[in-house]
């Protein structure tokens, strides 16, 4: 019981992360800068919220749960790119990152559609 809710925790913890560091200002001067750079960012961090939401909603045992957990990571990466134009901040909307997001969500449930038994065996074996 406690390792589930720590795994559910986890989900929303990093979601919430997330939104705040893409709705916080940020210091656009970085130290050294990798060409597309946000895009790569968006692209993992969407890869990494879709397995969270996998694990939670498998653990929830919802039937599809590799579905609701892509709707949901792109729904959530929308929702964030909207509240992004209208913040008062110096953060802008971009198509781009709702594109990066859904490149790295897809990537994601490619990789768990082609591993999701080794995945659900370990998540098991953690539980």
């Amino acid at each position: 019981m406690f390792k589930k809710s720590l795994i559910h925790l986890l989900s929303i913890g990093y979601a919430l992360c997330l939104a705040v560091a893409s709705l916080v200002e940020i210091n656009t001067e970085a130290a050294f800068s990798i060409k597309h750079q946000d895009k790569i960012f968006h692209f993992a961090a969407y890869a990494v919220l879709c397995f969270l939401f996998f694990l939670s909603f498998y653990l929830l045992a919802l039937n599809k749960s590799l579905l609701y957990a892509a709707l949901l990571a792109f729904t959530f990466g929308t929702i964030i790119e909207l509240l992004q134009s209208i913040t008062p901040y110096s953060r802008e909307s971009d198509v781009e990152d709702l594109f990066a997001n859904a490149l790295g969500i897809l990537t994601m449930v490619i990789i768990l559609r082609w591993k999701k038994q080794t995945v659900v065996k370990k998540l098991q074996t953690f539980m």
